[in-house]
């Protein structure tokens, strides 16, 4: 009688998403910077910053931002920052957040389970 399709969250994924830090990098120096992020679980991430650039990005907790200044036609190493440092985005909320989620899809889970 009623078409109810029921859609599974993939709670990982979900989990993988909530994870992931908004950050925020200034170049604060007076030089072209070539910044880069280069885990092996995550995609490579590589962007040049203009003196006084702002860029927003998002990565994992425990990546790590790599910052190059660009001197002379070269390319020196000037710092790494762990990502974060950077986070605009608090963990208690991605916690909140994923506690909802569960939550609702418990609950939906069951609706879709008396309605069948």
């Amino acid at each position: 009688m009623f078409n109810i399709q029921t859609h599974k969250i993939n709670h990982q994924a979900l989990e993988n998403q909530l994870n992931r830090l908004t950050c925020i990098y200034r170049n604060e120096s007076e030089y072209i910077q070539i910044i880069r992020i280069s885990q092996p679980k995550s995609a490579f991430f590589e962007k040049t910053v203009f003196p006084n650039q702002c860029i927003q990005f998002a990565a994992s907790g425990d990546d790590l931002l790599e910052v190059l200044e660009s001197v002379m036609a070269s390319s020196v190493h000037a710092d790494t920052i762990p990502c974060s440092q950077l986070s605009v985005t608090k963990s208690i909320d991605r916690n909140l957040n994923l506690t909802i989620l569960k939550e609702a899809d418990r609950v939906l889970q069951e609706v879709f389970a008396i309605a069948a």
